[in-house]
């Protein structure tokens, strides 16, 4: 290309300025075309959303922004930065400006320059350049926005508007899936420090410990798989938690242990055995039992301390045999008078109980961790019920009373309460007596609340009966209540002194011993005070282990499974 003039250099410069122009003209056209795109896509998953929840209104503020700025953003930057050829260029301008193809003659040239003689390529520029120096670019390539192409954005943004503001159907939906989401990873946590704490438990066996944390590590690694439903997470922490359960064993070696430990307290002997096994130190208790020298016993504490290990013995044959058998080999060779046998004895049982406490240890870490997982199964169960609702709670007592009168009378009573502040109380006395009877109760109820689900509710209910003295034939009875409705006084029930209604058969007992018919005659003579109990961590796991099996058999809920477990797990020992 031979050297350029003045002319064509200015030419060239004015031909950039032109460019310029049309690309931001350009740019500014396709922006809103743009941005009605990237409306129009957010405007559609918009609506989808109100069909298939996946997406609640923040998020969708967020996408909806950013799928209109990057609709205006790729539209502007493909506008303005779209290639134009330089003679196409050229060309365009010519016919845009009316410059009679000026601008593209001189670019030809200056590409051939052998196609015309010099003199005639500058004066062809010379002549290009004072044209070019006459168009006024802004008078041709105007900045401005078509007022369609405006109205369409306003009806974009505002159909997106509506369905942002309007309440979506799914986002009840979206909120629970969220907080359901939310607890399930709460959970994972609370799993991950379960299973640090049974690694550093000291107690138990490095078999233990892998049966303990089998369940936790599938349930850990099963709550973690994507797109986990409620109802799923649920029954993986059902699952987890009855296979906890079976390792802990229900009629566990504690009850056992803990009536054997009050059996060896009351002896002198065995007396710091008993103390360290009732803290729960078994190794401890293992110890001081493999200590005790039957040798330097004399023959009542032999006799005394055979007696408390035949009793220890009969207590744990059930749940212990091996122990039990050990004691009571212990108690024999104590009453034969033979010390080295009881002292072997001794060191044996204290091994087993030492192998005892072991099991023991497995068992209420079990228990710990299912108690664990089922208060998990319960949050995870009651995720994203935000409703709140008023529950109703019913309970219902029974109670008996018998008295003995003066004379020849007897006195009975019956009492019943019913929950909500209603009572009931029924009698039936002959003769003059004086008695009383109380229970309890308790129940659980559902109710319903404004605009939400129902809400649970529990209630007791505690009914007294009272025989009060009266005359012959006559027991004025009267319950009471006590519950969530407060407390009443129900009326004495309908006792008519007739046969048939009014103006019947008159029909009176008389009970002082001194008249009238004997309708009943009961066995006569002294009472005699007794007090006669069950310990109570005897009882207490046949009828959590019950309650256990009938929730899980008998389809309550899952909002309530957990309620009641836990209230049985509260009464635990």
């Amino acid at each position: 290309m031979p050297d350029q003039d003045e002319s064509f250099r200015d030419l060239e410069r004015r031909f950039s300025s032109w460019l310029r122009r049309l690309r931001l003209r350009d740019a500014l056209i396709w922006a809103p075309r743009g941005l009605a795109a990237g409306l129009a896509l957010a405007l559609a998953v918009s609506l989808g959303s109100w069909l298939f929840p996946f997406a609640t209104v923040p998020t969708l503020v967020v996408l909806s922004v950013g799928f209109a700025l990057g609709g205006l953003e790729v539209a502007a930057a493909i506008a303005y930065f779209w290639p134009h050829r330089r003679l196409e260029s050229a060309r365009y301008f010519d016919r845009l400006f009316g410059l009679s193809e000026r601008t593209s003659t001189a670019f030809e040239l200056a590409l051939q320059p052998a196609a015309a003689p010099e003199w005639l390529r500058r004066d062809q520029w010379a002549d290009a350049a004072a044209a070019a120096r006459r168009v006024d670019p802004a008078r041709w390539l105007r900045l401005s926005l078509d007022w369609r192409e405006a109205l369409l954005l306003v009806a974009f943004s505002g159909l997106l508007a509506l369905t942002l503001y309007l309440p979506n159907p799914q986002a009840q939906r979206l909120a629970r899936q969220a907080a359901v989401s939310q607890s399930v990873a709460q959970q994972i946590v609370a799993i991950e420090k379960l299973k640090n704490e049974i690694q550093n438990n000291p107690n138990l066996t490095d078999q233990q410990k892998q049966d303990l944390l089998k369940p936790l590590n599938d349930a850990e690694t099963q709550l973690r798989q994507p797109n986990l439903s409620q109802e799923q997470a649920v029954q993986i922490l059902t699952q987890t938690q009855q296979q906890l359960k079976q390792l802990a064993d229900p009629n566990a070696q504690a009850q056992a242990l803990a009536s054997a430990a009050q059996t060896l307290g009351q002896n002198a002997q065995t007396q710091a055995a008993g103390k360290l096994l009732a803290t729960g130190n078994v190794q401890g208790a293992a110890q001081d039992l493999a200590g005790i020298d039957a040798s330097t016993l004399s023959d009542s504490q032999r006799q005394a301390l055979a007696n408390t290990l035949d009793q220890a013995a009969k207590q744990l044959a059930s749940s212990n045999p091996g122990l039990s058998q050990k004691l009571q080999t212990a108690a024999d060779a104590l009453r034969a008078g033979d010390a080295a046998a009881a002292n072997s004895a001794l060191a044996a049982a204290a091994q087993a109980l030492a192998q005892t406490g072991q099991a023991s240890a497995s068992a209420n870490a079990a228990n710990q961790a299912a108690q664990a997982v089922a208060s998990a199964q319960q949050a995870v169960a009651q995720a994203g019920n935000t409703d709140q609702g008023q529950g109703q709670g019913q309970g219902q007592g029974q109670g008996q009373g018998q008295g003995q009168g003066q004379g020849q009378g007897q006195g009975q009573g019956q009492g019943q309460g019913q929950g909500q502040g209603q009572g009931q109380g029924q009698g039936q006395g002959q003769g003059q007596g004086q008695g009383q009877g109380q229970g309890q109760g308790q129940g659980q109820g559902q109710g319903q609340g404004q605009n939400g689900q129902g809400g649970n509710g529990s209630g007791a209910g505690q009914g007294n009966g009272n025989v009060q003295s009266g005359p012959a034939g006559t027991d004025p009875i009267q319950g009471s209540n006590s519950g969530n409705g407060g407390q009443t006084t129900y009326d004495p029930i309908y006792a008519p002194d007739t046969l048939g209604g009014t103006g019947g058969q008159n029909v009176n007992v008389n009970g002082n011993g001194t008249g009238g018919d004997v309708v009943g005659q009961g066995p006569n003579g002294n009472t005699t005070n007794g007090n006669v109990s069950v310990p109570y961590n005897q009882v207490y796991s046949g009828y959590a282990s019950t309650a256990y099996q009938a929730v899980d058999n008998a389809g309550y809920p899952l909002n309530l499974q957990g309620v009641i477990k836990q209230y049985f797990t509260s009464l635990a020992p």
